[in-house]
């Protein structure tokens, strides 16, 4: 069973590598295909700070690196701890707080103790690998919708061009990665009690 675990656990991490490595080289060279000077670009870094492509670049392999990093220590690295509790609230707050009454802190309080931390990074290098490429994919084929004059593309754009651009770059971007992210964190931390719940029974 111990090794059937393994073999899955490296199969989904070089999978989602695979993947985040593909997308990323696949949104710059589509990027530069539709827009070489970069003047049609939404992204943050070039919207609103006027980063060039060499900027770009090295951020997004600056990304990447973060992303595997993050990626490797949430399915290598990473240690679970038996919690006692009862509910998934309760085990939130006590992995993050070491209190079982404060799992309202989550929304604005960042935990500070070894195991909270860890499983802060466990997860979040989970929800990265998985939100950025989305997110990329999706500009993938919103370039693809805009190099060939797609009617859908142009739709969207038309209908929601006012509220699309702001100073943070493109919002549907940012409000879509943040629902995504905020339900992997919910479907994360779901399992990890589940497997805790399990464990402590036993």
């Amino acid at each position: 069973m111990e090794k059937i675990e393994q073999f899955n656990k490296k199969t989904i991490f070089w999978f989602l590598v695979i993947i985040n490595i593909i997308l990323s080289i696949t949104d710059l060279v589509i990027t530069y295909i539709g827009s070489p000077d970069l003047s049609r670009e939404g992204n943050l870094l070039v919207y609103s700070f006027g980063f060039g492509w060499g900027s770009l670049i090295i951020t997004s392999i600056v990304f990447l690196v973060i992303i595997i990093s993050l990626l490797y220590y949430g399915y290598f690295r990473f240690n679970r701890t038996v919690i006692h509790c009862e509910g998934l609230k309760q085990y939130i707050s006590i992995l993050f707080y070491e209190r079982p009454d404060k799992f309202s802190w989550v929304f604005y309080k960042f935990p500070k103790n070894k195991i909270g931390l860890s499983y802060f990074f466990a997860c979040i290098g989970y929800v990265l690998a998985i939100v950025i490429p989305t997110g990329k994919l999706f500009a993938i084929f919103l370039w693809f919708g805009v190099i060939y004059d797609l009617n859908i593309v142009n739709l969207y754009h038309n209908n929601f061009y006012n509220i699309l651009i702001s100073p943070l770059g493109r919002n549907d971007f940012i409000i879509g990665g943040i629902i995504f992210a905020l339900f992997l964190f919910y479907h994360w931390f779901k399992k990890e009690y589940k497997i805790n719940k399990r464990v402590s029974k036993n």
